[in-house]
């Protein structure tokens, strides 16, 4: 089976996540050796849109895949052959501003009658979209960690304090990929790790709240020593798609706190730590639980990190797919 994909988020500006996302899904489909990927980038200027509009299914066509699969929301209306649109999340069914656009509203709309299938990378954001009308072609393909993320330390972890000259010295929650997102609520983070005595450290662009120590951006070989290092991770975001530092940092051995009822407590399972993210007070009590390192907890993590590893998302994949080829 030939398949063409879009490859936009490896060439233009997307999200790290999905950057990643899209890599680690397509380099275990290639050393699978059952599906022949034919990857097409989008020119370096223009516009994306229209490109995707024409340009892409174009080249599918031309090199005769049998199916055309999008990392993203957006795909092509008119291919000529099945198409697979990728919906994250719908963070304006949350309350949250951050992707919310006219834009990502109308192709998740669109997906229902235009996409001969939408994957989504949780049963949170699965309920979402049958909520906004996708029936039976909708499919949940969850993300995965790779075996970089792991308790076993490396040269990383040597290298971590002189890469990241704002790293506390001191016990600390990390905020993965948080700073200038307010869906984050850092400020709620910040203010329960004070009751606690917990330093909080920030990675992304942007500004972070007072109280918090902004890391930037952390390059990607550095993040399992990162991970290793916080004393817990904190999501208390209302909205995600699929929280992949919530597994990262499960399957680092770092505990994880998340806001009750979540995506990314689904993510967790019983490894995670459910907390009220509007509840400075609850915040804390989840940091301290945290900070205790229940092995059960930890154990839980591990199993969970086991349970979604790349290969099982590629192998979901390749079967959405199989079903429209």
């Amino acid at each position: 089976m030939r398949v063409a994909v879009d490859l936009s988020p490896l060439v233009r500006s997307f999200p790290a996540s999905i950057r990643r996302i899209t890599r680690s899904i397509l380099d275990r489909i290639e050393a699978r050796g059952d599906v022949e990927i034919v990857g097409v980038a989008p020119p370096d200027r223009g516009l994306l849109g229209a490109w995707r509009q024409v340009g892409l299914p174009r080249a599918a066509r031309k090199h005769g895949a049998r199916v055309l699969h999008c990392f993203g929301s957006s795909f092509p209306l008119a291919a000529g052959i099945p198409t697979v649109q990728t919906v994250h999340e719908c963070p304006w069914l949350h309350g949250s501003c951050e992707n919310s656009g006219a834009r990502h509203r109308l192709w998740a709309h669109l997906g229902r009658t235009r996409a001969a299938r939408t994957c989504t990378p949780s049963e949170g954001v699965a309920r979402d979209l049958r909520g906004l009308g996708h029936g039976e072609r909708l499919r949940v393909v969850p993300w995965g960690v790779g075996g970089e993320f792991s308790p076993g330390r490396d040269d990383a972890d040597r290298r971590l304090g002189e890469a990241l000259a704002e790293l506390p010295q001191t016990p600390f929650v990390l905020c993965p990929a948080a700073a200038g997102r307010p869906k984050k609520r850092v400020d709620r983070v910040v203010a329960g790790a004070a009751a606690v005595g917990l330093a909080v450290a920030v990675t992304g662009r942007g500004e972070v709240p007072a109280g918090a120590r902004a890391l930037g951006e952390v390059p990607e070989e550095l993040l399992p020593a990162l991970y290793r290092r916080a004393a817990a991770v904190a999501i208390l975001s209302r909205s995600e798609g699929f929280a992949l530092p919530v597994l990262e940092a499960a399957a680092s051995g770092t505990p994880v706190v998340v806001s009750r009822g979540s995506v990314q407590a689904e993510t967790a399972g019983t490894a995670g730590v459910e907390v009220d993210p509007d509840d400075p007070d609850d915040v804390a009590r989840g940091l301290r639980l945290a900070q205790d390192r229940d092995p059960v907890r930890a154990a839980a993590g591990r199993a969970r990190a086991r349970e979604l590893d790349w290969e099982r998302s590629a192998a979901r994949l390749v079967e959405v797919w199989e079903e429209i080829a």
